[in-house]
């Protein structure tokens, strides 16, 4: 029987704290886990100066404090990401994180070696990060918060193309590489979806497992 894989969600929950973030890479390891994941990002490029924060981020932490300036707090640079790499190799057990901009993703690529790159929910319909990502060659775990079918499918159709190295990129083409024998092939190899409740915590009324088993026959991917 093949071993769950087992992500523990570090996220930005360290608050910015370098030492805290040891902290949860520890409580992973402790717990068993086989990876844990954190977010790389430059908050400039990923939130706008005139964004709201999200209810739940209000409840949470300052409700006056914009988005931006929340996010300026939980950007990790780079020596912290080689650092919490180097704890997560003492502790035996392996360090993800996910990009949120193309500059973070060449970085991640460039600076470690990861076995998976992991697309947020958010940038589901961002194509040149799909694309991108998918350039690396790189296992991906694709993220499915607030999506609908038609809007995986259409992301799957960038990953194809981009596995396939194809060029001029346009929707037409993107279709075509989803729905060719070798782009579906490097779908199945490549990427996994990822069920996801876009609300934190998640009321246990809005899991909707049952969406991993919609999304399995919908595209016939690992879920």
């Amino acid at each position: 029987m093949n071993k769950t894989y087992i992500i523990a969600e570090a996220g930005v929950n360290h608050n910015g704290s370098l030492e805290l973030a040891r902290q949860l890479i520890d409580v992973a390891a402790d717990a068993g886990a086989d990876a844990v994941k954190f977010q790389t990002f430059k908050a400039e490029k990923l939130v706008s100066r005139h964004a709201s924060k999200a209810e739940y981020q209000k409840n949470n932490t300052d409700s006056v404090e914009s988005q931006l300036d929340m996010i300026r707090k939980l950007e990790l640079d780079v020596l912290a990401h080689l650092e919490l790499n180097a704890h997560c190799q003492r502790r035996d057990i392996q360090f993800l994180s996910t990009a949120f901009d193309l500059e973070s993703l060449e970085f991640l690529k460039n600076r470690f070696e990861l076995p998976y790159l992991k697309i947020p929910s958010g940038e589901l319909t961002n194509p040149m990060l799909l694309l991108k990502t998918a350039q690396t060659g790189k296992s991906v775990i694709l993220s499915t918060g607030m999506s609908c079918l038609q809007d995986i499918e259409t992301a799957l159709g960038v990953l194809a193309f981009g596995y396939l190295n194809e060029r001029s990129p346009s929707a037409k083409a993107f279709q075509h590489a989803y729905y060719s024998e070798s782009g579906y092939a490097m779908l199945l190899k490549k990427v996994t979806l990822l069920h996801c409740t876009t609300e934190y915590p998640a009321p246990f009324n809005e899991v909707n497992l049952k969406a991993m088993d919609t999304m399995s026959s919908a595209f016939g991917l690992s879920v």
